[in-house]
């Protein structure tokens, strides 16, 4: 099977970053994925954005929600009006500033379990806008404690955020072009360890395996094996950074030859895997966004 990794984009060397885009996009872009967590937060304008096989309308005052890992894809014409702020978040921050009784990345692993990936806030509308604008002034205005107001700002907003998605179980609606794909994708997202041939994925879904690989690439501009090899390696990075070794991350994800997941990895992120504990242990610095 042909194999082509989707494109990763965006870098992030801080334990978080904000970015407010008021300008129309100049371009489309194509299906991509992150090895942080992604917040948008749909200011105004004219979009929808793509999740996992999914796209969802827009309206102002959405939230989107991209666990790491995630294929996803503003889908705003260029040239249309289109303002939002995005937040980058390091999966390693999140993990080591929450509690157990409140993991930080609660709503990125509750919005995988669903696989709901929008939310559309009501009485927690105006809590979360203000908390939002108050943390993109803490983090542009130098001053004695930023760093700590600013990180503070965050912990208010991830947990508005949860208890807003606590209070709207039912999902935003959104379309799928193929709606078969897109239930394959789910399984794949949500399964991403299990050991599945083409032959089980094509039983399955009741479709035939060559027209399901032949539909696949046409919705996603991916083949199955790039996509699932995807989900697998960002889940390896992650158990990596925080700690496990590398032979046995590469086991628990799904990687029988610790030989083709080197060459996967390498080729996926351009490193080798043990930069992923390098990468964890440095201090963090800033970086251009991609």
């Amino acid at each position: 099977m042909e194999q082509q990794e989707y494109a990763q984009r965006g870098y992030l060397r801080e334990d978080f970053r904000l970015f407010h885009l008021k300008g129309a996009m100049e371009e489309q872009l194509d299906w991509h994925y992150h090895t942080f967590h992604k917040l948008i937060f749909f200011l105004g304008g004219q979009s929808g954005y793509g999740v996992e096989g999914r796209s969802y309308p827009l309206e102002p005052g959405d939230v989107i929600l991209v666990p790491q890992g995630c294929v996803h894809r503003p889908e705003a014409a260029p040239g249309a009006p289109y303002e939002r702020v995005i937040l980058y978040l390091s999966p390693d921050y999140l993990a080591r500033a929450g509690t157990a009784e409140c993991p930080l990345d609660s709503c990125f692993t509750l919005a995988t379990a669903r696989f709901r990936f929008v939310l559309r806030p009501q009485e927690e509308r105006q809590a979360l806008r203000r908390t939002l604008f108050a943390l993109e002034s803490a983090s542009a205005q130098p001053g004695f404690g930023q760093e700590l107001l600013a990180k503070s700002l965050l912990t208010q907003l991830l947990i508005l955020l949860r208890r807003a998605m606590d209070a709207q179980p039912q999902a935003v609606e959104s379309l799928a072009s193929d709606e078969k794909i897109a239930a394959i994708m789910q399984y794949l997202s949500q399964h991403p360890t299990e050991s599945v041939s083409i032959d089980d994925l094509a039983a399955r879904f009741y479709i035939s395996k060559y027209h399901m690989m032949r539909r696949f690439r046409a919705e996603t501009g991916y083949t199955v094996h790039a996509y699932l090899t995807g989900k697998r390696l960002a889940l390896a990075r992650e158990q990596i950074a925080a700690g496990t070794p590398i032979l046995q991350a590469a086991s628990a994800c799904g990687f029988g030859d610790y030989s083709a997941f080197c060459r996967a990895y390498r080729r996926q992120f351009g490193q080798p895997p043990s930069s992923a504990k390098q990468d964890a242990a440095e201090t963090p610095k800033s970086r251009k966004k991609a």
